[in-house]
């Protein structure tokens, strides 16, 4: 695995939300972490173009 300069993060969701967020991540073979960070990277490329 490739090093990178990770960092931790604490969020606060209901106990329905983290189901929905691991079985959406369990659906798409990846961890909760990657699928944040996929999220983030096309939210990223969203924004710019607008």
């Amino acid at each position: 695995m490739v090093e990178r300069n990770m960092v931790n993060i604490t969020i606060t969701m209901s106990k329905e939300e983290r189901k929905a967020l691991k079985q959406i991540a369990l659906d798409n073979d990846v961890t909760v972490s990657a699928l944040i960070r996929l999220w983030l990277q096309e939210h990223q490329r969203d924004e710019v173009k607008k």
